[in-house]
């Protein structure tokens, strides 16, 4: 198993610990009484349980049932948990492509709140889809990615990243650099040395030193895994799962056999049987292959001994089929059919016990549903209880409630009674005294008519300013209002439109990443093609092509790498140029000694890369023909910003340029070339000897990034 795949694997492992239960169904979960968010969350939880059973149908089932429930609850770490677990799926069947493409559909929800696990996963899905691909250099990107991520989170998580580095650099037959990030896993996964995770570092790093034939730091690290396992044991931890002997494939057997030998005789000592088992298994396939059966039934046979005695029915069952078929290939057909009767009968018992262990499951599946049903039936119950207490309740503060209306009732009798005996005496004292008002409100009426006059009037001024105060105030809420809408509004659309410049980012630094692994191999492809080609003059057309080619890609990327998707900086720029100009034609500081006089500017892309091309031609003419005698020279380079243009100077002490020849009518390509770019960017150009050749140019038309 690769590391990308168990790194995938203990990704889908998580989940399926997580869902708290191995024997829920996908119908419990889709029609239980749940939100939107709460199917979607456990469908995505049980969709790796159904993957460790190889239930592969049932993983899209439940996959393709729940991301609809996640897009209704519009959780974005939900949509991005479904489209990564699709991704480590795809992965975990080999269709790395596909992972790519639903790794890249979570990126839209990955932000800096999204979780540790899932921004992680992120990282890691991507650079081992990558490097599955043999896209070394997007992988090793994203693996950088998630080694500055852990860092800043959860350093101790960058055991993994160095494990999947180690294990490209290995594909790629870089020893070297594999070992330098082994040792960085190991000496992380030190620290714990009793974790799992421990033990397969040894493994795969141990599993490096023997394909690089390095038997004695091997050797150093079969000691420390076996120390590991004995640490393992005292502390009372099973067997790690990542078994040293899970690294040889078949066909390295042959070279490996005294190792196994030692590997079943540690193992034996310290009481793994498991792991002596299969290294029985290996040595045996070793003899079988060289059809030295007697030796390899030597070793099956002490498979069924170790199996029995320590009652492991499914290893006694394929040790005893082991020897069978061996048996069958020697030809000694007395021992077979008592042998094929016990092979029957094993296979019933192994048989019998999975269908046991299916029916433990199903009984707790069943039992874990009719609880389930008790608790909402008990709760159901408690309910009408509750509603029938609730009921009486009300009846009686009914009847009280009567009682009292009937008590007010009687009381608003004796009240009525008692005050229509007043009334009538006071009637008659009232009608004297309303006569006696009436006079007094004819004349009170006569003197008010006069004030309410002036009243009324004021009245109307305050209920005229009243309604122009409130009609202002309005009028100022509404603008506010307004105001406030299209405030929150652009707010929105800012946070959009940063959004999109972040993927826009992203996205054209992936573009200048292609481009310049794609002028890179057409560089490659020339430089072959130039080894191949008889004729010198075509030779060297080919080859200054390439380094044409060379210094466009170079562009590319400064500009993915600096993180400047626009602009290029010009002394970094030219002097990377310069040093793979000097590595293509082969010339030393002894030989050519370069200098440079160039501001640190940073140009737009339009403008370097005319500017690059020509600097190449006239860099390559000095160190071609400059200097043909093989006396020591001098080169210089000069970029300078005046007032209102760039100044560019190539000069060297070489043979100059021969008499007699007219420089700016030349028909050589190269000339053209320089002739054109300088029209392009309406520059200035000057040719001529000054003890050497010397170029100017004073361009123009240039951008600054």
């Amino acid at each position: 198993m690769s590391v990308k795949k168990l790194i995938i694997l203990v990704s889908v492992i998580t989940g399926c610990f997580a869902t708290g239960s191995s024997g829920q169904h996908y119908n419990f979960y889709l029609n239980g009484p749940f939100s939107d968010k709460q199917r979607a969350d456990s469908l995505l939880q049980l969709a790796p349980w159904y993957f460790l059973k190889a239930k592969f149908d049932s993983v899209d089932l439940c996959l393709k049932a729940g991301l609809p429930f996640a897009e209704r609850s519009g959780d974005v770490d939900l949509l991005a948990g479904y489209h990564l677990m699709k991704a480590n799926i795809n992965s975990m069947r080999g269709k790395f492509k596909m992972g790519l493409d639903d790794a890249e559909k979570a990126s839209p929800f990955i932000s800096k709140k999204t979780p540790y696990t899932l921004h992680i996963k992120y990282f890691m899905t991507k650079a081992n889809c990558f490097s599955s691909l043999d896209a070394a250099d997007s992988a090793i990107y994203y693996y950088q990615l998630a080694e500055k991520y852990n860092i800043e989170k959860l350093p101790y998580a960058n055991w993994a990243v160095y494990l999947a580095m180690g294990q490209l650099y290995v594909l790629a037959d870089d020893y070297t650099e594999a070992e330098k990030y082994f040792q960085k896993a190991f000496d992380l996964t030190t620290t714990r040395s009793i974790a799992p995770e421990n033990g397969y570092v040894l493994t795969l790093f141990m599993n490096m030193y023997t394909v690089w034939n390095k038997p004695d730091k091997a050797g150093k690290l079969l000691v420390a895994h076996n120390k590991h396992m004995i640490e393992r044991k005292k502390a009372g931890i099973e067997e790690p799962f990542q078994n040293l002997l899970a690294s040889f494939s078949p066909n390295s057997i042959e070279n490996n056999l005294g190792f196994l030998t030692s590997i079943k005789e540690a193992s034996l000592a310290n009481g793994f049987t498991i792991q002596t088992i299969l290294a029985n298994s290996y040595i045996a396939a070793y003899y079988e292959k060289r059809k030295k059966y007697d030796d390899a039934i030597k070793y099956i046979k002490e498979n069924e001994v170790l199996a029995a005695k320590n009652d492991l029915l499914s290893h006694i069952y394929m040790a005893k089929k082991m020897r069978y078929d061996l048996l069958k290939k020697t030809g000694d057909y007395a021992a077979i059919p008592s042998l094929a009767d016990t092979l029957f009968n094993l296979k019933d018992s192994v048989l019998g016990l999975q269908k046991r262990e299916q029916l433990y499951e199903l009984e707790a599946i069943y039992n874990t549903e009719k609880k389930q049903k008790e608790i909402a039936l008990l709760n159901s119950q408690k309910e009408i209880d509750a509603k029938n207490i609730a009921l009486l309740n009300s009846k009686q503060v009914l009847a009280d409630i009567e009682l009292l209306r009937q008590i007010d009732i009687q009381q608003a009798l004796a009240r009525e009674n008692s005050l229509m005996d007043s009334v009538v005496k006071s009637e008659k004292a009232y009608s004297q005294s309303v006569t006696r008002e009436k006079e007094k409100e004819a004349a009170l009426n006569t003197a008010l008519g006069r004030g309410n006059s002036l009243k009324e009037s004021e009245l109307m001024k305050e209920k005229k300013l009243r309604r122009v105060l409130i009609s202002g105030a309005g009028l100022l809420l509404l603008a506010a209002g307004v105001i406030l809408y299209q405030y929150r509004r652009q707010r929105i659309k800012n946070v959009v439109i940063q959004k999109q410049a972040d993927d826009m980012q992203v996205l054209m630094k992936e573009i200048h990443h292609r481009v310049k692994n794609n002028l890179q191999v057409i560089s490659s492809l020339l430089d072959l093609q130039s080894m191949t080609i008889a004729d010198n003059q075509a030779s060297e057309a080919v080859k200054e092509g390439k380094n044409r080619v060379q210094s466009m890609a170079l562009i590319h990327q400064n500009l993915y790498s600096e993180g400047n998707i626009k602009g290029i900086k010009t002394r970094e720029y030219i002097s990377n140029l310069l040093q793979s100009l000097c590595d293509s034609y082969n010339i030393s500081n002894d030989k050519v000694m370069v200098k440079t006089q160039i501001d640190d500017l940073n140009l737009d892309v339009d403008t370097m890369i005319p500017l690059g091309l020509v600097l190449n031609e006239l860099v390559s003419n000095s160190l071609k023909y400059a200097f043909k005698d093989g006396r020591p020279g001098e080169l210089s380079i000069v970029l300078h910003k005046e007032a209102r243009h760039l100044l560019l100077k190539v000069s060297d002490n070489g043979a100059g340029y021969p008499e007699g020849m007219n420089i700016k009518d030349s028909k050589s390509f190269g000339m053209k070339m320089i002739r054109a770019f300088a029209q392009k960017l309406k520059a200035k150009l000057d040719i001529y000897n000054s003890n050497g050749a010397v170029v100017e140019m004073q361009i123009t038309k240039y951008n600054m990034a």
